[in-house]
């Protein structure tokens, strides 16, 4: 998972409005009166596009994305040639290629709007047109050269394109320009780490951590740097990063999937089990989460709790293929063979196979097993 946080991921909104009694009012009041106070600003200078990009984001947080789009659409029926407007009711939506022709048609009005031509940069990067968005980017830096947030979206462009060794240039000097911004060092690790450079990963989760970059999201970087210990084989530095993580963010569920994971490698089933049940209350409908808790199941020889998380498994993604061989195992060990059979038949045809794959052979062996006792079954006294 690479990292590029719009302004809202990180936005938060610091005007604390306090009582009478020096408690901090509501989340509801204190939205309420950041939106007024947005609105205030939009209403002196329509042209400030900081505070509409800003009250834009915290109704959006506030899943009330239909008025936002209503509210949009009046500025543009009424100017439907300035920039400003075509790009904020474009940035509104939804579908990719509508989103795109929107920034085109906000850069195409002026040229020289930063917001629209970082925005189409990312709209072409999402459609898969990287050069397109190299050359967008590009553009955008040449108006703010300075600019750590659109240095790590040409990071981004540049990895996906193939050219890792320029994405590491872009990270650094994102992070050269501002020291703090925790998505460049996510990147510049997760790239070293994808890249087989895993000291080269540990140093930078390192730097960011002593430079206190994303103070307030240092659970990514502690899980991120848990991950590179882990592929390094120092499976204690590891376990000690996934546990800081969660001192960060007790919730934190992908920290209980990794400490799940190390537990599994080594075989220990049950505590397995426990950490990725705490990463299921946050991640229900992960099917790769619940594939890895059926199989921890099924190790611990809890068939019952097995064939639950492996049909779950299925049920989200029916393309997680050795669910069904699980399930079809758990099945028959629980003496559920009607389910044991549709499970490992739908395993054999989906893995497509047969020759060369010495789990479709076992699978295809049980079949005939299971085929032999229904004949027995039906002809017993």
């Amino acid at each position: 998972m690479f990292y590029s946080s719009t302004k809202g991921r990180y936005l938060l909104f610091l005007l604390l409005v306090f009582m009478g009694s020096g408690s901090a009012l509501p989340l509801f009041a204190q939205n309420t009166a950041e939106v007024a106070h947005l609105k205030r600003r939009i209403a002196s200078s329509q042209g400030d596009i900081r505070a509409h990009v800003d009250y834009q984001d915290l109704l959006l947080k506030m899943s009330r994305r239909q008025e936002l789009l209503q509210e949009y659409k009046i500025y543009l029926d009424k100017e439907p040639g300035r920039a400003i407007y075509i790009y904020l009711y474009g940035r509104l939506l939804t579908s990719p290629k509508e989103t795109l022709k929107y920034m085109k048609r906000a850069v195409s009005k002026d040229a020289t709007l930063f917001q629209a031509r970082v925005d189409l940069g990312r709209a072409y990067y999402h459609t898969g047109e990287y050069d397109l968005a190299i050359s967008h980017y590009n553009a955008a830096l040449e108006m703010r050269p300075t600019s750590a947030f659109v240095r790590n979206l040409l990071g981004l462009a540049y990895y996906h394109k193939g050219h890792a060794d320029r994405a590491v240039i872009e990270y650094e000097r994102a992070i050269e320009n501002n020291n703090r911004y925790l998505d460049a060092y996510l990147n510049l690790g997760l790239t070293y780490f994808y890249t087989g450079k895993i000291d080269e990963a540990i140093r930078v989760y390192q730097q960011a951590l002593e430079l206190n970059a994303g103070e307030d999201d240092r659970h990514f970087i502690y899980r991120n740097l848990g991950m590179a210990y882990a592929q390094k084989g120092e499976i204690d530095q590891a376990e000690q990063a996934y546990v800081e993580a969660l001192k960060f963010s007790p919730d934190y569920a992908e920290a209980y999937v990794s400490l799940g994971n190390l537990a599994f490698n080594q075989g220990k089933y049950q505590t397995a089990i426990e950490k990725y049940n705490k990463a299921v209350i946050n991640l229900p409908n992960d099917p790769s989460l619940r594939l890895k808790l059926g199989l921890a199941y099924f190790n611990e020889k809890a068939f019952g709790d097995a064939i639950q998380n492996l049909q779950k498994t299925v049920e989200l993604d029916s393309a997680q293929t050795d669910a069904y061989y699980y399930l079809g195992l758990a099945s028959f060990n629980e003496g559920r063979n009607d389910l044991a059979m549709n499970a490992l038949e739908t395993y054999v045809e989906k893995e497509r196979r047969f020759s060369r794959n010495a789990v479709v052979f076992k699978a295809k062996q049980l079949i005939d097993d299971l085929k032999r006792i229904q004949i027995r079954d039906l002809y017993s006294p």
